[in-house]
């Protein structure tokens, strides 16, 4: 249940974020995302390499990304200098 709850309210973040941003880097979505999420829901998310402090796009994330591709016709991506 707390999974339904927590892609739901990230879709809802992404709605807020995808009327005004125009841009196509993930990392600026999933940072507004987690400012604003209950924090009991964050584990969802992928965290940064320890020791690269490098990103990847986990299950959840993707689903995220193609939700937002689907909503405002952008394919989020990851930087390939940040990407593990």
């Amino acid at each position: 249940m707390n999974n339904d709850i927590a892609a739901t309210k990230s879709k809802e973040l992404i709605d807020e974020i995808g009327e005004f941003y125009e841009g196509s880097d993930w990392l600026v979505i999933k940072k507004y995302i987690l400012k604003y999420l209950n924090p009991n829901y964050r584990r969802r998310f992928s965290t940064r390499d320890e020791k690269t402090k490098k990103h990847i796009i986990n299950d959840f994330e993707n689903d995220l990304i193609n939700y937002y591709e689907n909503q405002f016709g952008t394919r989020l991506e990851l930087d390939e200098t940040k990407k593990l």
